[in-house]
C-alpha cells in the first residue's frame, strides 16, 4: 500500500505580496517525487514545518533571529545579507528546480532529526512574542503602557458552530486542564454567553449560517477592552480571509479545516499560555 506523500507547511518572512504569489503558485505544484508544499497564508495560526525568508530584508532578519528556531525548524535564506546567520543560504535569481531540491533535502534532515531522542531537544518552544524585539529602544514608555494588556485568564472557550460536535472535541482535549467550553450558535447567543462568562478564547466557524464573522469578532472586542481575549477564525479552504478587514476587528488569525488534535492544542496553548 502507498504512503501518503507529507504535505509540508511554509512560512515565508519579508517578501513582497507579489512575491508571495508566486512561491504559493509554484510550490504548490504537485511533482511525481518529492514532498508537497503549501505557503501558509498570512494570518494562518498553522505552526510551519520550515520558513523561507528574504535575506535583504531586515524585519524579516530580526523577526528570524525573535522566533529563536530549533534544528528541527529549517530556514532557507533567499538573497544576501551582510549578517552571518547559521542558515542555507540560496542567490537570486530563483531557480525553482533547485529550489525544490534545496527543501526536499531540508524536510529529509528534518524527518531524520524527528524520528531521533535528540529532536525533544531540538524542537524550540514556540514563539509567543506578537510583536518584534528591537535592539535599541527609543520607544516613549507610555506607548508600551497602551501596549500592556492583562494576563490571560482561564475563564474559559467559546465555540460558534451550527454543529456541537466540534465542541464536545475541544471540551474533551481541554478537560485536562479543567477549562470549561461552550456553544453558541448565533451571533446574538455568542455575545450574551460571552457576556456572562467573559471567555478567554473564541473559535468561530466562518460557514455557521447567518454568521458574519468579522462583525462578529469586532463586537466580542468590543465587549472585553478591559481584558484580553483571543478570537480566531475556523475557515474552508475557499474562505478568502480578508487581512485589512480582520486587523480593523482584531481578529488573531485563521486556521483552515479539517483540523488536527496537534493545531486546536498548539493554537490554545499558545494563546492561553497553557503548560
Amino acid at each position: 500500500m502507498p504512503t501518503k506523500t507529507p504535505t509540508i507547511a511554509i512560512r515565508l518572512l519579508g517578501f513582497s505580496p507579489k512575491e508571495e504569489e508566486t512561491f504559493s503558485t509554484v510550490l504548490a505544484v504537485l511533482r511525481e517525487k518529492g514532498y508537497r508544499y503549501l505557503v501558509l497564508k498570512t494570518g494562518s495560526l498553522q505552526d510551519p514545518d520550515i520558513h523561507i525568508v528574504n535575506a535583504e530584508d531586515l524585519k524579516a532578519l530580526a523577526t528570524l533571529s525573535d522566533l529563536n528556531l530549533g534544528d528541527a525548524q529549517p530556514v532557507l535564506l533567499i538573497g544576501k545579507t551582510t549578517i552571518s546567520l547559521p542558515y542555507q543560504f540560496m542567490p537570486r535569481p530563483i531557480r525553482w528546480r533547485k529550489l525544490f531540491e534545496i527543501l526536499d533535502e531540508l524536510i529529509d534532515r528534518r524527518q531524520l532529526l524527528l524520528t531521533t531522542l535528540s529532536a525533544y531537544t531540538a524542537v524550540a518552544v514556540p514563539e509567543r512574542r506578537r510583536r518584534e524585539r528591537l535592539d535599541l529602544d527609543l520607544t516613549d514608555p507610555s506607548e508600551y503602557q497602551k501596549m500592556r494588556r492583562p494576563t490571560v485568564s482561564k475563564s474559559g472557550i467559546m465555540i460558534v458552530d451550527k454543529d456541537m460536535r466540534f465542541r464536545e472535541y475541544v471540551a474533551m482535549i481541554m478537560d485536562r486542564y479543567g477549562i470549561t467550553v461552550t456553544l453558541a450558535c448565533d451571533e446574538r447567543s455568542a455575545l450574551m454567553l460571552d457576556k456572562n462568562n467573559r471567555h478567554a478564547m473564541t473559535m468561530i466557524n466562518t460557514s455557521t449560517p447567518d454568521i458574519e464573522p468579522y462583525r462578529l469578532c469586532g463586537e466580542l472586542k468590543k465587549q472585553n477592552t478591559d481584558r484580553r481575549t483571543t478570537v480566531v477564525f475556523l475557515v474552508d479552504k475557499s474562505f478568502n480571509y480578508k487581512l485589512s478587514t480582520a486587523e480593523q476587528v482584531d481578529c488573531d488569525g485563521f486556521l483552515t479545516k479539517p483540523l488536527s488534535r496537534k493545531q486546536v492544542l498548539s493554537t490554545i496553548q499558545k494563546f492561553l499560555q497553557l503548560r
